[in-house]
């Protein structure tokens, strides 16, 4: 189930390195026949978007290779570590565009307006919209942090390419600055998402518990298990896309060992059922006080 799960990962993730692909070429054409910094601009955002999209195929790679002898509990990290480096692509990228912006707003240069630019960023938005939303569902379906990283890649490329839009027709009405405006809204957007994803990537790899909803339905699933009296020192954290359990509970003092044990087992498959995101789940047993 999961070498098939994680195939279908790895599929999402190729699917986006094509289409960035074919979004760069596109950019890179009208970039040099228009001189707008904007395309410029979001030609560099599908650049590193690629790049990303590579560190999410790679790092999906890695997270989905067994446990051995030198990573005892996986490799599923990797995921989080390929959407932090995703991340600090976004800022390098967005900083870069934010210093041409202004440059070239103190140094104004010539940009070719005309129907080409307007129609390759239609096509951008169209093709942003349902990549983003693809793999937004794929990200949700797998559990995987770092589609959800790609997805977000694509959304800010939409915004973006809907800025550039904008921009280009105040260029064509006369108003060659909303060129360079529109370049730093895009890279103002790349720099906000860039936040969320880099603080959800430290907040996993610094062993970061889930939200609220997913540790009230392992509370809840662990109470109503027959054969558990009660539990304490739950304790939850990621390990890339999967999460690994630990926690005592407490069963009648008078039980074997052996009933003790199935206990726990049957709590064990049942989170691992209810909650697929769960990876492993450690338990001590410990007598009713």
């Amino acid at each position: 189930m999961e070498n098939k799960e994680g195939s279908k990962k790895l599929k999402a993730a190729s699917f986006s390195i094509y289409v960035n692909i074919f979004l760069i070429i596109l950019k890179l054409i009208v970039s040099i026949m228009t001189n707008s910094l904007a395309i410029l601009a979001e030609l560099f955002h599908s650049l590193f978007d690629m790049l990303a999209s590579v560190f999410a195929y790679l790092g999906i790679k890695k997270a989905e290779e067994p446990a051995d002898k030198t990573h005892h509990f996986g490799h599923e990290k990797v995921e989080n570590i390929s959407s932090l480096a995703q991340t600090l692509l976004i800022v390098i990228t967005s900083i870069f565009i934010i210093y041409e912006a202004i440059k070239r707003i103190y140094h104004p240069q010539k940009i070719e307006t005309g129907y080409l630019g307007i129609i390759v960023m239609l096509i951008t938005i169209a093709v942003d919209f349902f990549i983003s939303k693809y793999l937004h569902k794929a990200s949700s379906d797998h559990g995987s942090v770092a589609l959800e990283a790609d997805a977000y890649h694509f959304t800010t490329d939409l915004w973006g390419a809907i800025s550039v839009l904008v921009g280009l027709f105040f260029v064509y009405m006369g108003f060659p600055i909303f060129d360079s405006i529109a370049a730093i809204i895009v890279a103002l957007i790349m720099l906000y998402i860039s936040y969320k994803l880099g603080m959800k990537a430290m907040h996993a790899l610094t062993d970061g518990c889930p939200d609220d909803l997913i540790m009230e339905k392992i509370s809840h699933t662990i109470k109503n298990t027959k054969g558990v009296l009660s539990f304490h020192k739950l304790r939850v954290r990621h390990a890339g896309s999967k999460l690994l359990v630990n926690m005592d509970i407490q069963v009648d003092k008078k039980m074997t060992i052996k009933k003790a044990h199935d206990v726990s087992h049957r709590v064990k498959e049942r989170l691992k059922k209810e909650i697929r995101q769960i990876k492993d789940v450690t338990i001590h047993i410990e007598p009713e006080e």
